[in-house]
């Protein structure tokens, strides 16, 4: 499962002038679509190697940290801060401020932070905003305001959603 979830969101990227990045997330969101991958997922064989899933080793591990607090209220709120590598980008503000260097969350040719193959929905252009993996996740009882609540995050990258997953 996620093997197939990371092969889509490999396609995914700024949706702002992307019609395909919009079309990739209304499948991934789709009951219909999750009906045909659902016939995809076999317990006693691997996926097919014809999917493209992103990897990075684990030395290229990026500087984030996450606070997740839920007030008495039931209020849960998520704050993520990524530098993407320690130091960031190596530049520091007037007041102290260390920038981060989100441009590494592009596509690049031989520089990509995966080692993959560039996205092209995932390129650097002007304007353009990059897919990031950090994921601050708050789960809710599906009905009703009363029930067990969990905020997670995971700072690890591409495997981010594994971990969420697992815990």
């Amino acid at each position: 499962t996620l093997k197939i979830a990371l092969s889509l969101a490999s396609n995914l990227g700024d949706p702002s002038g992307d019609v395909s990045v919009t079309h990739t997330a209304e499948g991934m969101v789709s009951k219909s679509e999750a009906n045909s991958l659902r016939q995809l997922i076999n317990d006693s064989q691997s996926f097919p190697s014809d999917l493209r899933v992103p990897h990075s080793p684990l030395e290229s591990g990026t500087a984030a940290s996450q606070v997740l607090v839920m007030g008495p209220d039931d209020f849960i709120v998520a704050v993520v801060s990524s530098l993407n590598r320690p130091f960031g980008s190596g530049i520091i503000t007037p007041s102290g401020i260390l920038l981060n260097s989100q441009m590494l969350d592009f596509s690049w040719q031989n520089k990509t932070m995966n080692h993959s193959i560039p996205r092209l929905q995932n390129l650097l252009q002007p304007w353009k905003r990059p897919r990031s993996f950090l994921l601050p996740t708050i789960v809710r009882p599906s009905e009703g305001m009363c029930g067990t609540y969990l905020c997670l995050g995971a700072n690890n990258g591409d495997r981010a959603l594994s971990s969420i997953v697992q815990v």
